[in-house]
């Protein structure tokens, strides 16, 4: 698909403001179709999700950015350009995917560059844990990806333990692959090749029963 710009009275908000209470979000009436939905959770500025929506215009992808800042920078990026298979969210992602996502239902989720939460007190905030394997698990359909990249190497120790503790998910040779059109996988990802920093990258598998 070209990168298609519409003029400015053309443009519909692709937002989503979640339901409280909680409910399970049916993605066949969201999006009024039944492709595979893929979520990113941590959108940033919108280039990952922007360019995998042009690329795969059969695919359906949702973005979650707990920043409203940054939130509103992405929807810019999409809501310029006809992409009815995206939608945005500003929220919590473990929040979004305990009350809101149903079993099985996630083809791919993909974690670019989170917040690593460097400072010893500030580590029970990291996304990677537990609780959010387990939703993980729960939510992605079997053969579905879990696909991660970070720069942060005491977060990457992290994400390791926790991965090879974990039986969830299986490893894969799967990974993360730059969106056609972009240069990196997130614009963070851009600035951190410009300073040389090193990126680490890995992909996980739900298995197929």
């Amino acid at each position: 698909m070209s990168d298609v710009f519409l003029p400015k009275d053309q443009r519909v908000s692709r937002e989503l403001v979640l339901e409280e209470p909680a409910a399970v979000i049916q993605f066949s009436d969201l999006f009024g179709n039944d492709h595979p939905v893929e979520l990113e959770i941590g959108i940033g500025k919108g280039l990952f999700i922007t360019r995998s929506a042009i690329n795969q215009p059969d695919t359906n992808f949702i973005g979650i950015e707990i920043r409203r800042k940054y939130l509103n920078m992405a929807r810019a990026r999409v809501e310029k350009r006809p992409l009815a298979n995206t939608r945005l969210i500003c929220g919590e992602a473990l929040g979004f995917l305990e009350g809101y996502v149903a079993d099985n239902s996630l083809s791919v989720i993909h974690v670019y560059y989170p917040d690593p939460w460097p400072k010893k007190r500030h580590h029970k905030r990291r996304l990677f844990g537990e609780a959010f394997m387990a939703q993980v698990h729960r939510v992605l359909k079997p053969g579905g990806w879990l696909l991660i990249a970070t720069d942060h190497a005491g977060y990457w120790e992290h994400i390791q333990e926790v991965l090879q503790n974990q039986t969830y998910l299986e490893s894969g040779e799967r990974l993360p692959e730059d969106p056609q059109g972009a240069s990196g996988l997130t614009n963070f990802a851009i600035k951190y090749q410009q300073e040389g920093r090193e990126s680490y990258r890995t992909g996980y598998r739900k298995p197929v029963v």
